[in-house]
């Protein structure tokens, strides 16, 4: 349990947990898979409101209108392998990946 909450929070790669905690990088994987939708069908708690929790994206900008909060949204890009729309893959020679950006927003 506490390795699928140490993953979120601190954003360290599997296998780096793995040799940590002394299990095989699989193990790791597989807690945080089983884990993670438990977690999220939880909610997120809200800080000094002990009984509120935020399960969904509607829930979030509920409690921004009525706390008058401001939001915060880590716009950070993570490069990804993605092929061109519509065109057919030309082979690449092994080891050469192409990467595309992916930034992460949220729709209002």
């Amino acid at each position: 349990m506490i390795v699928t909450l140490t993953v979120p929070r601190f954003q360290r790669p599997h296998a780096a947990l793995a040799e940590l905690y002394r299990v095989d990088r699989s193990t790791i994987t597989r807690a945080v898979h089983e884990i993670r939708p438990l977690l999220a069908a939880r909610g997120f708690a809200v800080p000094r409101h002990s009984d509120l929790r935020l399960r969904t994206l509607a829930d979030v900008f509920a409690y921004e209108a009525a706390e008058s909060v401001e939001l915060r949204i880590d716009g950070t890009e993570v490069q990804v392998c993605r092929p061109r729309a519509n065109k057919p893959r030309p082979p690449r020679p092994p080891g050469l990946l192409q990467y595309s950006t992916s930034t992460t927003s949220l729709p209002r």
